[in-house]
């Protein structure tokens, strides 16, 4: 039996944790001048690879809930980046899409961000490409151990 001290960077869901907090804070100072919050972000990527979108996708993409999106995409019509509007095929459905003239900034943004990621990538060493594979290696695992684990539950 050990008698050292057990510390939080041992423990794989820290150092993530740790990681996800570093990417915020850095994606923060970029995003800043834009007012934009880093979920914020996310959302215009989401709704900027699809002409129109629905709330329901955009969730399924970001895998987060509606009722955690919905304030964030009102804040996005309000600040002008996205347009809300009835379905042209079903007026019972709202469609979101990229406001046009905020589709410049995007651009302008995401060339800061992949500055960014290539100051990373040299820092690494590694391309980034690569550590995102990395990445969504990880998150596969995690997802299928998280469903292994519901269904031991069941």
């Amino acid at each position: 039996m050990s008698t050292s001290a057990h510390e939080p960077y041992d423990e794989l869901c820290f150092s993530v944790y740790t990681t996800n907090r570093y990417f915020h804070r850095l994606y923060s100072q970029l995003l800043q001048q834009y007012d934009l919050t880093y979920l914020q972000y996310m959302v215009l990527l989401a709704v900027k690879n699809e002409k129109q979108t629905t709330l329901t996708t955009i969730c399924l993409k970001l895998d987060l809930a509606n009722n955690t999106l919905t304030p964030v995409i009102k804040k996005l019509v309000a600040k002008k980046w996205l347009i809300k509007e009835r379905s042209a095929k079903d007026s019972r459905c709202l469609v979101i899409s990229l406001n046009k003239a905020s589709l410049k900034t995007l651009e302008e943004i995401r060339e800061k961000v992949g500055y960014v990621q290539h100051l990373f990538s040299q820092l690494t060493e590694l391309p980034i490409d690569q550590l995102i594979k990395q990445h969504m290696t990880l998150n596969a695992n995690l997802l299928e151990l998280n469903q292994k684990m519901d269904s031991e539950d069941s």
